[in-house]
């Protein structure tokens, strides 16, 4: 699913861009300080989150946009690992807000995450300091590719093993 005009969203900084995420599909948000999260691959990080390993990415990375430092955002959709939490850094977190009207954005436009970026908004109508006059809707659903999802399943797997042996 993807946030739509009057939806719900956490609204948030990538680089200089503003994004929008369904805030139905978060399931928690926190500082980055406050998770215990350490590097494993090249943009892949094990998020210590319960008793689990949470897969995580850095949104800025994926999008080609520079690394964010901010916040984790912990997600959960049925399409993607069949619901199983998975994690984005973001920058700053600046609101949660309902979309104002949303266009579709050509899925040329951001080649690299073809439909991950689905629509634009104006931002002069968010009571939130925004430094830009416009954001994107970031549809997690088609944020990860096939790759990702394929290391991100062996993160969880091999964390799996290793309860399985201590059990």
């Amino acid at each position: 699913m993807t946030a739509s005009t009057g939806a719900l969203a956490l609204l948030a900084q990538i680089g200089d861009l503003v994004i929008a995420i369904d805030a139905a599909e978060i399931a928690l948000l926190r500082h980055i300080s406050d998770l215990a999260a350490r590097r494993v691959e090249h943009n892949l990080y094990a998020i210590e989150l319960d008793d689990e390993i949470v897969p995580g990415w850095d949104a800025g990375e994926l999008l080609g946009l520079g690394a964010c430092d901010a916040s984790w955002v912990i997600a959960s959709l049925p399409a993607v690992y069949g619901g199983r939490r998975f994690g984005l850094r973001v920058g700053r977190c600046i609101a949660v807000h309902k979309l104002p009207a949303c266009e579709p954005i050509p899925p040329s436009l951001f080649r690299a995450r073809a439909g991950a970026i689905s629509a634009g908004f104006a931002t002069q109508l968010i009571a939130a300091p925004l430094e830009a006059p416009s954001g994107v809707v970031l549809d997690l659903s088609r944020l990860l590719g096939p790759g990702e999802l394929a290391v991100g399943a062996r993160l969880r797997a091999q964390r799996e093993a290793v309860l399985d042996r201590v059990t």
